[in-house]
């Protein structure tokens, strides 16, 4: 523990990130607080947190309630250290890459200074990069939340104003059967063609598939278990159709014990799977396409959107519904099945 330096603080540590960069480290109220050193020279270091703990003793380090004059690049790499130490690997990719926009868009400003003025810069960049709609929106909803949690933390006092979420395209995007067909003939990996696969025959997530273990199959008899790391956050099952049992069997003679497939990083399967597509000329096509064909072409056939709700583990059956929309053959059958039953016929003779 820091040594106490007043009721309400303790004395400063140094402390060195993994990438090497030296921080000067203390309490303020139960609360941790870092700053950045700027410097992966020790010496250097040494030298900057002797001044700043004299700077501390007294008393000319402004408390919390004060507000904190940190950069925009320290508060970053404060945050992305909390972020690597408590979410997913995938979640830590997505950060990484949203305030690395950012910070290229704004520069090392203040953090205090970040206004609402800076979210529509950033706005106007990426829309310059031609980056999509949907790409945008992920990207301003993780700046977000990272400026959140700097409110949080109590490093800025009000939140920043953030406008309302580009309009996105609200085209169901999914692969004929021969356009699945050219996609697998393009890859030259069978496991990973079997990772493809995988997820059109069961609409799972590349991040669920990811996860798999051999533990997971037949867990009931017939069923497959997805852990509770997923989208929705709680455990599920989905049955094991002819096809998705083909190609466990398929992986259960190459694979050992523990994970049904290998591949772990998200960023590498996206990455393969976009060289295969640009193969089979559908260079716009997505991983989460697959999950898509999958609730489509269940649509398509006529099934029951109940059935393909639970299938696709949606929460609410409004996520379903977009896949109606390829499935006007299931409308007409649903209009077909209404019947009134006999009618009297009107204007015949002997009628009152």
């Amino acid at each position: 523990m820091m040594p106490l330096l007043s009721y309400k603080q303790r004395m400063a540590t140094l402390w060195k990130r993994p990438n090497g960069v030296y921080y000067v480290s203390w309490e303020e109220s139960g609360k941790t607080r870092r700053k950045s050193l700027s410097t992966a020279d020790k010496r250097i270091a040494a030298t900057k947190f002797n001044h700043f703990q004299r700077q501390l003793i007294a008393g000319k380090v402004k408390p919390i309630s004060d507000g904190i004059a940190e950069s925009f690049f320290d508060f970053c790499d404060e945050f992305l250290e909390h972020v690597e130490a408590s979410t997913s690997g995938a979640t830590y990719v997505q950060y990484s890459g949203a305030l690395k926009k950012a910070r290229s868009s704004w520069g090392n400003v203040p953090l205090t200074h970040i206004t609402a003025r800076h979210i529509d810069t950033l706005i106007t960049d990426l829309s310059r990069e031609k980056l999509k709609p949907p790409t945008i929106n992920k990207i301003i909803r993780h700046v977000k939340a990272a400026l959140s949690k700097a409110y949080k933390w109590e490093y800025i006092k009000h939140p920043v104003a953030f406008p309302k979420k580009i309009k996105e395209e609200t085209a169901l995007r999914f692969l004929s059967i021969d356009q699945l067909r050219a996609l697998i003939g393009k890859i030259d990996d069978q496991e990973f063609a079997d990772y493809c696969l995988f997820s059109a025959y069961t609409g799972m997530r590349s991040g669920e598939i990811a996860r798999l273990k051999w533990s997971d199959v037949d867990n009931p008899e017939g069923f497959l278990r997805i852990s509770p790391k997923q989208k929705n956050k709680h455990e599920s099952r989905i049955p094991i159709n002819s096809h998705a049992r083909s190609i466990l069997e398929r992986r259960k003679t190459e694979t050992a014990a523990g994970k049904i497939f290998r591949f772990s990083c998200l960023t590498w399967i996206s990455q393969k799977f976009k060289i295969a597509t640009v193969k089979a000329g559908m260079p716009t096509a997505r991983f989460h396409d697959l999950r898509h064909t999958f609730g489509s072409h269940l649509a398509m056939a006529g099934q029951n959107l109940k059935a393909i709700q639970d299938l696709m583990r949606h929460e609410s059956i409004s996520s379903t519904m977009v896949y109606a929309k390829v499935s006007p053959e299931y409308l007409k059958e649903a209009s077909e099945k209404l019947n009134y039953g006999p009618m009297p016929m009107v204007g015949r003779k002997g009628d009152k």
